[in-house]
């Protein structure tokens, strides 16, 4: 380390003596802090003629490293950093590695955080949401295939209760004369074969009408 004390100290203090940049970066009055009062051209227009970049966030970085406390708007303090003071630099230490926090950092982890917690809570919510409409799909499934159950056993009730009335009440000739022209001769053969059975008047009709 020179006499000047850390190279980026030694810069930032002779930058700040310059009175052509008073509108833009300056010592307080006490001649204890410094404040950058113009963001922009201070980093834009002064920062690439003393440092190797144009980063503002850079340049606060590297304040953090030396222990500088940003006491209020882009207004800076170190107790060894002091107007007319160079000889103080050399004292001026720069933090190990494990005493530096950053607290953008640390800020931005307990954003990250809640916006994880609350993204959570509406995976929660949408999937007890899903369980619910899954469950009521169910019922709904289970009571529609109960009133199919209900449908088939009331058809084929009544389509015994149909092939009794014509076994009843029909000859088979009759039903003959009757179905002949609506339906086809095979249908016509089963229905008769299970109204009448397989008798020889049956066969008589099958020549009858059908064959």
């Amino acid at each position: 380390m020179n006499k000047e004390g850390p190279g980026f100290l030694g810069i930032s203090f002779n930058l700040f003596k310059h009175s052509d940049y008073d509108d833009i970066v300056s010592w307080n009055d006490n001649g204890d802090g410094f404040q950058v009062k113009d963001i922009n051209i201070f980093q834009n227009d002064i920062l690439p003629n003393y440092f190797k970049h144009s980063n503002f966030a850079s340049f606060v970085r590297q304040l953090n490293m030396y222990d500088f406390h940003k006491t209020e708007k882009n207004s800076f303090k170190h107790k060894l950093f002091k107007r007319n003071q160079k000889e103080l630099l050399p004292q001026i230490k720069r933090k190990v590695n494990d005493q530096i926090i950053i607290l953008p950092n640390i800020e931005q982890i307990n954003q990250d955080l809640s916006m994880l917690t609350l993204r959570n809570q509406e995976l929660e919510s949408l999937f007890t949401y899903i369980i619910q409409q899954s469950d009521k799909l169910k019922k709904e499934n289970a009571f529609l295939w109960q009133e199919l159950i209900k449908i088939k056993q009331k058809n084929d009730h009544q389509q015994e209760k149909l092939f009794d009335w014509l076994t009843n009440n029909i000859t088979a000739e009759s039903l003959f004369k009757i179905l002949e022209k609506s339906i086809t001769k095979r249908d016509l053969i089963k229905l008769v074969t299970r109204v009448f059975g397989q008798d020889q008047q049956n066969k008589k009709i099958k020549k009858d009408y059908i064959i």
